[in-house]
């Protein structure tokens, strides 16, 4: 049975990269997407693309509490209920912890911790109001990281984040579970995407893709959208993506210590020792805002 066919799934950050690939599949599924993004206009770009229909698209800043009830109340009217929340917007800042700033830290928590808990709050209570179709009355997903289930220096700030979505989602699972409502989280490595071709590091002008790839292959978004997919089909808790995902959390469950020199290379590749007095207090170049590093 597809779970899909004739579903009704908002996803967010849906103008690009993961976000994209999600609703594009979801599409090809059977299922009615509503993209929203804050980019409101590449959003509606991507439902023409992949023949969404008119009125599928929708500008949302998901750390806009309003804005994100709004977007959920129009889609409940235009289409009766929610099946599917994809809880994707997110944003990567990268490099030195050092180096971060107040601004970095609370942009951070804004989109990735708070635009989530926006999308549990807007639309958990309609999926538990809502009358249960094949069993369940709706399923939350939540991208997180790989970076939400183990080390992650370079990424420490977004990591933090991360782990939040993935406590947020396994916890409210329990609850959940109780009304008809499944809750899992996505946790991608980072996945090639114009993020990673681009995206640089705090101080640094090498790119993402450049001090990664020499780590593990990346998989792209599309790749990205179908495991996950096919994770939310078996309605798996926690959805890790790509080989290098699979392996890296379970040698890190079982034997924390063999993924140390891992950690360590990615510590001088990522966050490179600062002498004393090298810190600045002016933001640094490479500061990237992006929902494509996972």
């Amino acid at each position: 049975m597809n779970p899909f066919e004739g579903r009704i799934a908002l996803v967010t950050g849906a103008a690009s990269g993961i976000g994209a690939a999600l609703a594009a599949a979801l599409h090809a599924g059977g299922a009615k997407v509503v993209l929203a993004d804050i980019n409101g206009d590449g959003a509606s770009r991507q439902a023409t693309a992949i023949g969404a229909g008119a009125g599928a698209a929708v500008q949302l800043d998901v750390t806009n509490r309003a804005q994100f009830a709004a977007a959920a109340d129009a889609t409940v009217k235009r289409h009766g209920r929610i099946d599917y929340l994809f809880n994707n917007a997110g944003i990567a800042i990268i490099g030195n912890t050092l180096a971060m700033t107040g601004a970095d830290w609370d942009r951070l928590l804004d989109v990735n911790v708070r635009g989530v808990v926006h999308g549990v709050e807007a639309v958990y209570p309609l999926m538990v109001e809502q009358a249960p179709l094949s069993g369940w009355r709706g399923h939350i997903v939540n991208t997180a990281s790989i970076s939400g289930l183990v080390p992650a220096p370079g990424f420490t700030a977004y990591a933090m984040t991360k782990h939040a979505v993935v406590g947020l989602s396994v916890s409210l699972r329990e609850e959940a579970r109780r009304y008809g409502v499944r809750v899992s989280a996505i946790c991608p490595s980072v996945i090639g995407t114009p993020m990673a071709d681009h995206a640089q590091l705090l101080g640094d002008s090498v790119p993402v893709r450049e001090k990664v790839d020499g780590f593990v292959r990346l998989p792209d978004a599309d790749y990205c959208a179908r495991k996950a997919l096919a994770g939310v089909r078996r309605n798996k808790a926690l959805i890790p993506v790509a080989p290098a995902a699979h392996i890296g959390w379970r040698l890190y469950r079982l034997w924390p210590g063999l993924l140390r020199p891992v950690t360590r290379r990615l510590a001088d590749e990522l966050a490179p020792m600062q002498a004393p007095g090298e810190t600045s207090v002016e933001a640094p170049t490479g500061r990237r805002d992006n929902d494509d590093a996972r």
